[in-house]
């Protein structure tokens, strides 16, 4: 060990309190880093993992290849491993089980799955039998299983219903689409026909590919698209060996193949796919796996990643400028304090280099302890939190487990931070060390050099002494000599000198500042995000969606055209709730009838975000807009809870001879891409709900403006020309609603959605006449149970029985509610986290560098202390310069922390298009009372340090 190694050593011991706060910092800052990347890490695999579970572990897939494409993947070696689905043709329904199940089935092969960890297909969900696994077996959708059919391209041998076991033959055929502007046709498949646009389309089938006779095994969840192009559709899957090798070789357009395909590197898998594809019978198509590479950081996303991207970077920002700033000040301030010791060495023949060396080994001993301490703390928390939130963390991932992955990059790349952090703050404060000549180190004039600013004012002081004026020596108070007195001027005095030390302090203290209030704006944004796109749906544990025109109804409530009684229905409605509500365990929520209606609003009643509403058209030329309206009837009793909840009037509101309805004036739209809050109305008015007159059977596709600038009804005729008529030769009756008030948000029994929606009571139900029945829904609040949710559907079931008029279907979302609970609480508990971290960080800067500065000091205060200066005179000059490090480092911080929160607000309006940018101001005021208080603390350690000794031992020289 060498003499500069035990000098360091010894520095540290002796000054062990600014050591371990040191130690504390670097811990702090590794900590954090580490439980920011081992999350990462950890929720990346998560949703790695669960997203190849649903879907499977193929990353692209080739579209319609031949056999070219099918050899061509069996030879390249950048194909890991692939598998394939054919399609043998499409099966017609018929027309009498279209309604029901679709207009066809596609035949297709079973895809090839195996027992390995990472199977590149998810075969589909059996809910009763087995997979095919013999030449002669099928699988067909859920839908089917138990169901006689119609006579069409399926039919069992026996001519009954299909069940397990039965014998089906399947008539497989070409679906051909005509357009009817052009006359041109295409073969429809699963994946390019499965949207028909019955007014400028004709679909046509000809059985032309033969038979298929198999054996059904297996029934399999056919609910919405899979993620595989091969996969879509209504599909009855067989077991073929042979599929994938005739369907490359016939001439048939209406039989294709799909390869899925898992490369070495995921990012060339949509390349090697294209090229597969490149020689099938159709246009070059394929398609990456984006749900999963997405979380391979592979493919670009939509805004909302880029949004977390962006928020990740400026975090990641944040603990690296913290961890400088910390770092940097307590070795500034260690090489400042040292500054005699450093002139003394370099007196006695040290190089710079070996004072240089002399730091930097400080600071490696310090990451020595600190980087693994830090790397401890980062683990533990994050086992700790993933421990607390395993719930949360699976419902945000939809994995199976919160299991906190170790990574070894993840660690290295902390560890490696860390030490870049420590000797990049410690190399300035180095160099500074090496260059101080020995006299000038012994004597510390480096500490009493003036700024520009006061030189200048000294030769202006001079030039008027020498001209007979005022004496150089004379200086007068200034403003702050005038407020504080002579302890005012002193540290003016003190403020003005190009010091090092006051330039550390106020940074650090900037970058305390900046740090809090940009962790309430990451809060901010980050509540913002989750209130926004997590609907937890209050109160609403069991939904009934009730109709009078389904199924399992007796149409006795049914009028023509899809029409309901609506007096009628309410009645029903109300007997029906008059027994549910009596129910044990659960409390009824109120009931709602929904309506749709063709309104017309005012220009006076509209703001601008009325176009920014799903569906919504531009405003009409007049300044009108027209569009679908969402009309709820809800109960007496919710209508007059929610009048009372607004603060209206009840007179007003509850008057049946004349209903004013409320509208509600508040929607979180997702477009997609982004999400937004939006306004629509801008004040009360008059509402037109329109009913059309009879078009010879052609109904009215809405209102635009006519070549005059008139509003016309537009309407269509069988070949797909454009009509316009007047609107009044179009409309035959036309309802006006007042609507009374605004409101933020819609009654508890209804459900939140992107179109305008207007609330009358149920006495008001004669309103609805203009308007298009939907169905009438029930809620009921089981304080999140789902299990006593459950036990009240079985309760309403039986009680359903005695209302054959109404079809009744339940939805039990209390363990959806608790998920997105789950979900809300991991993200706060995250934010927390930060913010607890990151606060930490900012009051041990602010302590380490003020203490630090103002120990350091000790023989300037004994100094002053000898010439008589008082106890109280002492604190004013203290107190005057901790108010000028204070008011200077709050407005560098609040200047930083408001461009940080401007790059947030960029960030979110990526994502979040109605996001407007604020400032956190009880984050503002809870900092600046923050930095006060530690600087009070800070000032109060280091001045009782300082008292410690006598007046005559600081002013002797510092021993080495």
């Amino acid at each position: 060990m060498s003499i500069f190694t035990r000098f360091t050593i010894k520095s540290l011991v002796k000054n062990r309190t600014r050591t371990v706060v040191s130690i504390i910092g670097v811990a702090l800052s590794v900590a954090l880093i580490t439980a920011v990347l081992t999350s990462v890490v950890s929720l990346s695999r998560l949703l790695i993992e669960r997203t190849a579970a649903d879907e499977g572990w193929w990353y692209a897939e080739a579209i319609d290849v031949t056999g070219e494409g099918v050899a061509a993947a069996e030879n390249d070696p950048e194909i890991v491993d692939w598998t394939a689905v054919a399609e043998l043709g499409a099966v017609s329904l018929g027309e009498d089980n279209s309604d029901l199940f679709g207009s066809y089935l596609y035949a297709k092969s079973w895809p090839a799955t195996d027992d390995s960890a990472e199977p590149l297909v998810a075969a589909p969900e059996l809910i009763a039998g087995r997979a095919p696994q013999a030449p002669g077996e099928i699988v067909l959708p859920h839908y089917l299983q138990n169901v006689p059919l119609a006579p069409c391209g399926i039919a069992t041998a026996d001519g009954g219903s299909i069940a397990l076991g039965s014998t089906v033959e399947l008539a497989l055929g070409t679906r051909t689409v005509t357009n009817l502007d052009d006359g041109s046709t295409f073969t429809a498949t699963s994946y390019n026909g499965t949207y028909l646009d019955a007014d400028t389309q004709r679909d046509g089938f000809a059985a032309d590919l033969g038979t298929l006779k198999a054996q059904v095994v297996g029934f399999y969840r056919s609910i919405g698209y899979s993620s595989i192009m091969a996969m879509q559709g209504n599909s009855a899957y067989v077991y073929d060996e042979d599929a994938l090798g005739r369907v490359t070789t016939d001439e048939s357009d209406a039989t294709w193949a799909s390869l899925l395909i898992r490369t070495d590197d995921p990012a060339r898998a949509i390349g090697v796919a294209e090229d597969l594809s490149y020689a099938g019978k159709s246009e070059t198509l394929a398609t990456e796996h984006s749900s999963l590479l997405r979380w391979m950081g592979v493919t670009p996303d939509t805004a909302i990643w880029n949004t977390l991207y962006q928020i990740a970077a400026i975090l990641a920002a944040i603990v690296v400028v913290a961890g400088v700033s910390l770092v940097y000040n307590s070795f500034a301030i260690s090489v400042a304090e040292r500054t005699r010791q450093f002139g003394l060495l370099s007196s006695l023949g040290a190089s710079r280099r070996q004072l240089r060396r002399t730091v930097l080994t400080e600071a490696l001993l310090i990451g020595a302890i600190g980087i693994p301490v830090g790397l401890a703390l980062g683990l533990i928390g994050c086992f700790t939190v993933f421990g607390l939130l395993g719930e949360g963390i699976i419902a945000v991932t939809g994995g199976s487990a919160a299991a906190v992955v170790v990574s070894p990059g993840a660690l290295a790349t902390a560890a490696a931070l860390g030490l870049v952090t420590l000797l990049f703050s410690a190399w300035l404060p180095a160099r500074r060390a090496s260059r101080v000549s020995a006299v000038d180190a012994i004597r510390q004039t480096q500490d009493v050099r003036l700024s520009r600013a006061a030189k200048r004012a000294q030769r202006r002081a001079e030039r008027r002494g020498a001209r007979g004026g005022e004496s150089a020596l004379a200086r007068p108070l200034g403003i702050a000599g005038r407020l504080f007195g002579v302890p005012g001027f002193i540290a003016h005095r003190n403020l003005t000198r190009s010091s090092s030390k006051g330039r550390v302090t106020v940074a650090a203290l900037a970058v305390s500042v900046a740090l809090l209030i940009t962790s309430g704006s990451i809060a901010d944004v980050m509540s913002y995000a989750s209130g926004t796109a997590i609907d937890t749906m209050d109160g609403q544990d069991l939904i009934l969606y009730i109709d009078a025109t389904g199924a399992e109804a007796d149409q006795t409530l049914a009028l023509a055209n899809g029409k309901v009684d609506g007096p009628a229905m309410q009645r029903a409605l109300e007997r029906f709730y008059a027994e549910a509500r009596s129910l044990d365990g659960v409390q009824a929520g109120g009931y709602t009838t929904s309506y749709v209606a063709d309104a017309l609003f005012p220009a006076s009643m509209l703001t601008a975000d009325i176009t920014e509403l799903e569906g919504s058209a531009p405003a009409l030329a007049d300044g009108r807009w027209y569009g679908s309206a969402y009309v709820e009837f809800i109960d007496d009793a919710s209508w007059q809870a929610y009048v009372d909840e607004l603060g209206l009037s009840q007179d007003a509101f509850c008057d049946p001879e004349h209903p004013r309805a409320i509208a509600v004036n508040s929607y979180d739209v997702h477009d997609g891409q982004t999400y937004g809050n939006y306004r629509p109305l801008a004040s009360t008015g008059s509402v037109e709900f329109l009913e059309y007159a009879d078009l010879d059977g052609r109904f009215v596709s809405g209102i635009v403006d006519g070549p005059d600038g008139t509003p016309c009804a537009q309407y269509f005729d069988d070949n797909g020309t454009e009509h316009l008529l007047p609107l009044a030769d179009a409309v035959a009756r036309v309802d006006a609603i007042e609507v009374g008030a605004l409101a933020d948000h819609a009654p508890a029994c209804t459900t939140a959605s992107g179109t305008i929606k207007l609330v009358l009571p149920a006495s008001a139900i004669a309103l609805s006449d203009t308007c298009g029945y939907l169905r009438a829904t029930m809620t009921f609040d089981a304080g999140g149970d789902a299990e006593r949710a459950a036990d009240a559907e079985e309760d309403l079931t039986a009680i359903a029985r005695e209302f054959p008029e109404l079809d009744i279907t339940y939805t039990n979302v209390a363990q959806g509610k608790l998920q997105a609970r789950l979900m809300a609480t991991t993200v706060n508990t995250f934010i927390y986290c930060f913010a607890v971290i990151t606060g930490l960080i900012a009051v041990t800067n602010v302590f380490n560098t003020l203490a630090n500065a103002l120990m350091l000091r000790r023989r300037e205060f004994a100094m002053l202390k000898s010439i008589g200066m008082g106890n109280r005179a002492f604190r004013r000059m203290i107190a005057y310069e901790c108010a000028s490090y204070a008011l200077r480092g709050f407005a560098i911080g609040f200047v930083v922390a408001l461009l940080a929160s401007f790059g947030l607000y960029q960030s979110m309006m990526l994502s979040y298009s109605t996001y407007t940018f604020r400032l956190p101001w009880a984050q503002v005021a809870l900092s600046f009372a923050l930095v006060a208080g530690i600087i009070l603390v800070s000032c109060a350690y280091a001045l009782t340090k300082s008292r410690s000794s006598s007046v005559v031992e600081a002013l002797r020289t510092d021993a080495i």
